[in-house]
């Protein structure tokens, strides 16, 4: 039988992941009963990735692809892999897949079936919600922009504008207004009619302007100026506690609820760490849709999902270019443009690993 085909994976020191990367041979074992080799044919990275690196100890980031060595990590990607040898049981050669992988070339899976993919069974994923489980079949039509908002974005989407909107708020503000969890979460949410205003860097505000999604756009350094209509909902995903205590001061008693979603900001800025007004809540998806499964059934959650892919899709191809980059080395390159804030919100960084 033909040995395993070599695998190269792209590892973060975890004192300083946001900094120190490295490409390291990966040689993974054939695949046994119950496991599936897969390629990596592509992933996505975002500001996102930068969540998962700068906090991996505690939301567990560094554990579903542990690296060999123990000061290094894998920091996971939401991406797309077919099928390359395994258990026919669970999966046929060619076969494509989206989910949760790792920056690598390859990915060795147990797993166990799903009426519409797999779901990894390895103890490191244990705790994880099925959201960081699951890899979901998909066919080849699938382009590298819509992969880009509908892998792992789109359940963030469907199910934080779905929570959002369980009240009706007269308005929602987003930080980060150019990220993708605020662009893709907005567009959902303009379906149901509710006004949006996006806050971000002030030489960003024209590409938030350009986006379609905001009523309207506003610089950080403008704060002030936000409308304070009453029943507003703030959802922070830049993870500035300037910034959240600003928007608070400033909407006062309009402010009906403030969430929590990332932190995109990679400089670890001061503020308060109690702002002025309704407490701060933390969203979580897998936790969300885990309780809306149990509430509604997991069809009828599936079905908001795939409208929220629809939604995001045919935005994606109008709004969203792809920017593609071939190689692990090169994707290093990619991550510290994204680090240090360079990179075009509306164009979506593609990794081809091999």
């Amino acid at each position: 039988m033909p040995s395993p085909p070599a695998s190269r994976a792209l590892e973060f020191l975890l004192s300083d992941p946001l900094h120190t990367q490295r490409v390291v041979p990966d040689p993974l074992p054939r695949p046994a009963s119950g496991s599936v080799l897969l390629r990596v044919e592509r992933f996505v990275l975002t500001s996102n990735n930068l969540t998962y690196a700068r906090f991996g100890r505690q939301l567990g980031y560094w554990a579903p692809f542990p690296a060999r060595a123990p000061e290094w990590g894998r920091v996971p990607a939401w991406g797309a892999a077919r099928i390359v040898d395994g258990d026919p049981a669970l999966a046929a050669p060619g076969e494509l897949f989206t989910g949760f992988l790792p920056m690598a070339t390859h990915v060795l899976v147990r797993a166990e079936p799903r009426p519409d993919g797999l779901r990894a069974t390895a103890p490191e994923r244990a705790d994880m919600h099925p959201l960081y489980r699951d890899l979901t079949r998909i066919d080849d039509s699938v382009g590298d922009a819509e992969l880009a908002v509908t892998a792992g974005v789109a359940p963030t989407a469907a199910h934080l504008a779905d929570d959002l909107g369980e009240r009706s708020p007269a308005q929602v503000v987003f930080s980060s207004a150019t990220s993708r969890t605020a662009l893709t979460t907005a567009v959902v949410l303009r379906e149901a009619g509710t006004r949006i205003i996006g806050l971000t860097a002030a030489e960003r505000t024209g590409i938030a302007a350009r986006t379609g999604v905001f009523d309207v756009v506003l610089p950080y350094d403008d704060i002030a100026d936000l409308p304070a209509v009453a029943d507003t909902v703030y959802v922070d995903i830049a993870g500035n506690p300037a910034v959240t205590a600003a928007v608070h001061r400033t909407l006062g008693s309009a402010l009906v609820r403030s969430v929590g979603v990332g932190v995109t900001h990679t400089a670890t800025p001061s503020g308060p760490a109690t702002p002025p007004g309704p407490p701060v809540e933390r969203f979580n998806v897998g936790a969300r849709r885990i309780e809306v499964a149990a509430r509604i059934g997991e069809p009828e959650m599936e079905a908001r999902e795939r409208a929220a892919r629809g939604s995001l899709a045919a935005w994606a191809a109008e709004h969203l270019g792809v920017e593609r980059t071939t190689g692990l080395d090169q994707a290093r390159s990619v991550w510290q443009r994204i680090e240090r804030g360079d990179a075009d919100p509306l164009t979506a960084a593609i990794i081809v690993p091999a």
